[in-house]
């Protein structure tokens, strides 16, 4: 569940339940090192801890939590009265005070047929609660002394080889997914194994480097929305079921962030225009009227020119206009499955390209949906389905206006050229020496003539040239084609729902649909950024 308008950074724990007494401060001083080490990379991010609560690690690492003023989630295997009878004395105390001083003690959701491949139905629940934390954790801390699992077990060991192949299993079709899972294995020798292993040890097993960058772009996001005042969560509808408030209220931030980002890179899109546009008048001007001092001229708007655009790439505008906008529509296709009361979760169903380029994006949602199953299921015919259809009309509507628009500035500019072109065309042939005969005007008169006629010309092609390159730009064609193909989607989707109700399938199959449509309008947006090598 989110708190406030911010991504949490959730950290999944697994761990063996006989830890050896003599390793448990050294066990929750690593703990605690780790858990301060993603506080002091995400300063701006809330750090959640995600746990079973199980005998062992997973309390170890729950009050390592709680003493750091951390949030706890608690997941359990099975209800409460049911998961008590695995506990006895100190630790079915500990139990029932972990979860009193958790932010959230559910049970965590079925999304598979109990199959008696992986043991006992209560192994198997076991196994389900360690899926589910491993699912929706930025990170897992393992408290594991690194033995092989299996692919059906239910230890330590079989709930890190899941989490590293990305087998979670799920209500949705599985999806292939990049390799950007990390475990930290804090080293964890097993009473009366008899092995001597360095307790407390820290090992990584994943791309250090993805993760970090997952990190980054992840507090990034919650430091603009808290720049922005995006991130107080003031004003949000209240909702019955706590998940979706918390994913309406980070859709908003996503949105407006988007929109904000959005107008500043056309704001210095104009100003790019404008300046190379100016730097070709200086330059001819310099170059034909002989106007010497131009040249410095020429030098300063050079510097504007690269000043402006350095900026646009260094505070990334454009870059974090796509990417929110990308994830806003992520958050408002699961807001609605989940409405829907369809356990399939985005991070289930997202096109590889997007899981590829934007790895923080999948970790955010899924980490956003930590949280009990949706119980109540709502129409979302009119406030998914009716309301995209008409939504990609009027956006339909509104992208070829600005296509006209952008083409009319165009036109305007390529007129302009053509009309100057003319005039020298005509004077050429009436007044000039083009065809042999005797000009009009002396020649000093014809060289200043020609000279004001070519600064006229350049100028105009150079502004044809850039309102065509850094306006067009934002592939409005496609956008228009894609907003007509989404109404036409809807339609039918609409027509199909009154034929057959709201199935799961259905619905499942639109949200493909909507977030394949979203991949690809990032695909050719990102592929049309503007640059000076025009």
């Amino acid at each position: 569940m989110i708190n406030g308008s911010r991504i949490p950074v959730t950290v999944g724990v697994t761990g063996h339940r006989d830890v050896r007494d003599e390793d448990r401060e050294i066990l929750k001083e690593a703990v605690k090192k780790e858990l301060g080490a993603l506080q002091a990379k995400c300063p701006e991010s809330p750090v959640v801890v995600v746990t079973a609560l199980a005998e062992g690690a997973d309390q170890l690492c729950a009050g390592a939590a709680l003493e750091m003023g951390l949030d706890l989630i608690s997941v359990l295997p099975m209800p409460m009265p049911e998961y008590a009878k695995d506990f006895e004395g100190p630790a079915f105390e500990e139990l029932m005070r972990l979860a009193d001083a958790s932010s959230q003690v559910f049970v965590s959701p079925e999304p598979e047929a109990y199959d008696e491949r992986f043991g006992s139905r209560r192994d198997w629940r076991y196994r389900q609660a360690g899926l589910y934390i491993g699912k929706h954790s930025h990170v897992m801390i393992a408290l594991w002394d690194g033995s092989e699992g299996d692919d059906c077990g239910c230890g330590t060991a079989s709930i890190v080889r899941a989490v590293r192949n990305g087998s979670f299993g799920g209500s949705g079709p599985r999806k292939i997914c990049p390799d950007d899972r990390t475990v930290i294995q804090i080293t964890t020798p097993r009473a009366g194994s008899g092995t001597e292993l360095p307790a407390g040890e820290v090992k990584y097993h994943g791309d250090a480097a993805a993760f970090d960058s997952m990190l980054r772009d992840t507090e990034t996001f919650n430091e603009d929305a808290l720049k922005r005042g995006a991130a107080s969560g003031d004003g949000a509808e209240e909702d019955g079921d706590p998940v979706t408030a918390g994913l309406r209220r980070l859709y908003r931030a996503a949105d407006s962030i988007s929109m904000g980002n959005a107008v500043i890179h056309r704001r210095f899109l104009a100003r790019l225009s404008a300046a190379a546009t100016m730097l070709t008048m200086a330059f001819l001007l310099y170059d034909e009227a002989e106007w010497h001092w131009m040249i410095i001229l020429c030098g300063i708007l050079i510097i504007v020119l690269f000043a402006i655009n350095r900026l646009s790439r260094k505070r990334r505008f454009r870059a974090r206009y796509l990417e929110y906008r990308v994830f806003a529509e992520a958050l408002r296709v699961q807001i609605h499955l989940r409405t829907a009361g369809i356990g399939c979760e985005v991070s289930e169903i997202m096109p590889w390209n997007l899981q590829l380029a934007m790895p923080w994006i999948r970790n955010a949602v899924s980490a956003c949906m930590t949280g009990p199953a949706q119980t109540e299921r709502k129409s979302v015919r009119e406030s998914w389905v009716i309301d995209q259809r008409d939504y990609h009309r009027r956006a339909a509507v509104k992208s070829g206006q600005k296509l006209r628009k952008n083409d009319r500035i165009i036109n305007i500019a390529l007129v302009m050229t053509l009309l100057i072109y003319a005039f020298a065309l005509v004077y050429e042939l009436a007044w000039g020496d083009a065809l042999g005969g005797q000009p009009a005007f002396s020649p000093e008169a014809n060289c200043i003539i020609r000279m004001y006629i070519k600064i006229a010309m350049g100028t105009a092609a150079a502004g044809t040239l850039f309102a065509g390159s850094y306006y067009g730009k934002q592939a409005l064609p496609n956008v228009t084609d894609d907003h007509r193909k989404m109404a036409a989607l809807y339609e039918e989707a609409a027509e199909e729902i009154g034929r057959l109700g709201e199935k799961e399938e259905l619905l499942i199959s639109l949200a493909e649909d909507e977030l394949t449509e979203n991949a690809n309008w990032y695909a050719y947006q990102s592929k049309n950024e503007p640059d000076l090598g025009i």
